[in-house]
């Protein structure tokens, strides 16, 4: 097993070199550059103005001569500065990358928490009022989009019926209470989290209902197995393995996904920074967040197949 990780990883820096001249090429080749962008919203800005700006920020080397400095300095850690802000772009994610965490894991822990055991019952007690019930309500939620759910409910929710706050992570003045976080928490966390569930509930349902049809759950039934001990020994480990096979995409699309809810709860982390980022072509903190999410993405899926040799003892690694 240490033999393979090892060498996934060696696999992975060719993968991030190309992703990153990729990414880079493809920034770089945007028409106008992000000082030029800026002229039409600013009248006051002059042509001189501008060259000066792409000369210091050194826009107008040749494209290869831009990419070798840039790689050269993220080698060293140094993502560059952003060209609005003027702050190290590290210090801005870093800044922000706790509450994106925060927000991700709780939507991820309630994803994991209603999607699988509602997806579980409505394969046990299927074409049942309740399992039909559960299957249209997902069809329902599917057919809005998970951010105008998030909207609705913030207007009712916040605005009419004044239960939850109407965005941010903390009230001003009480940053370090704990149960003002999670209140602000509480709104963004289940609407992320009710948004993941319906793909699991899915998921689950239709791999325990395949699970089921198998020659050993038969057997065990015919042994005199209870069905909790059925279901608890073999149809729930082996129906999870494309639940897991899914978390390969996750821990980057959490933070990319994140973007649409931070910007509906005003949430002030990595999705809304990238947003932002792109409305204004800020490129050294785009392409910083593009080589955070491949290497969030490589991470997940290195994850997952370590994952599948402890969930099925069969899958074994030279």
């Amino acid at each position: 097993m240490g033999r393979y990780v090892i060498r996934r990883l060696l696999h992975a820096i060719p993968l991030l070199i190309v992703i990153s001249m990729v990414g880079f090429t493809l920034y770089k080749l945007t028409p106008n550059s992000p000082f030029r962008a800026e002229m039409g919203a600013n009248p006051n800005i002059e042509e001189e103005d501008i060259l000066r700006l792409e000369r210091k920020y050194g826009l107008d080397a040749p494209l290869h001569e831009q990419y070798r400095t840039w790689a050269w300095n993220v080698l060293h850690g140094d993502f560059g500065r952003s060209y609005f802000t003027r702050r190290p772009v590290m210090e801005m994610i870093l800044e922000r990358l706790p509450n994106t965490l925060v927000l991700a894991a709780s939507g991820f822990v309630v994803s994991l928490v209603v999607g699988i055991p509602l997806g579980l019952i409505c394969a046990v007690y299927r074409n049942s009022p309740l399992d039909n019930g559960l299957r249209t309500v997902t069809v329902f939620l599917t057919a809005f989009p998970s951010w105008w759910i998030g909207l609705i409910m913030l207007i009712w929710l916040g605005g009419y019926l004044r239960i939850v706050p109407l965005g941010g992570v903390y009230t001003i003045g009480r940053e370090d209470d704990l149960a003002d976080r999670l209140h602000h928490l509480v709104l963004p966390a289940l609407v992320f989290g009710i948004d993941g569930s319906v793909g699991y509930l899915r998921i689950m349902r239709s791999q325990t209902l395949d699970t089921m049809r198998q020659d050993y759950v038969r057997t065990a039934y015919a042994k005199g197995l209870a069905q909790k001990a059925v279901l608890w020994g073999h149809v729930i480990r082996n129906s999870i393995l494309p639940v897991w096979t899914g978390f390969g995409g996750l821990l980057a699309g959490l933070i990319s996904g994140a973007a649409l809810f931070e910007f509906v709860f005003s949430w002030p982390g990595i999705g809304r920074l990238i947003l932002d980022s792109a409305l204004k072509r800020d490129f050294p903190v785009i392409l910083a967040n593009l080589m955070l999410g491949s290497a969030l993405l490589i991470a997940g899926y290195l994850i997952v197949d370590i994952g599948y040799a402890w969930i099925d003892p069969r899958v074994r690694y030279d």
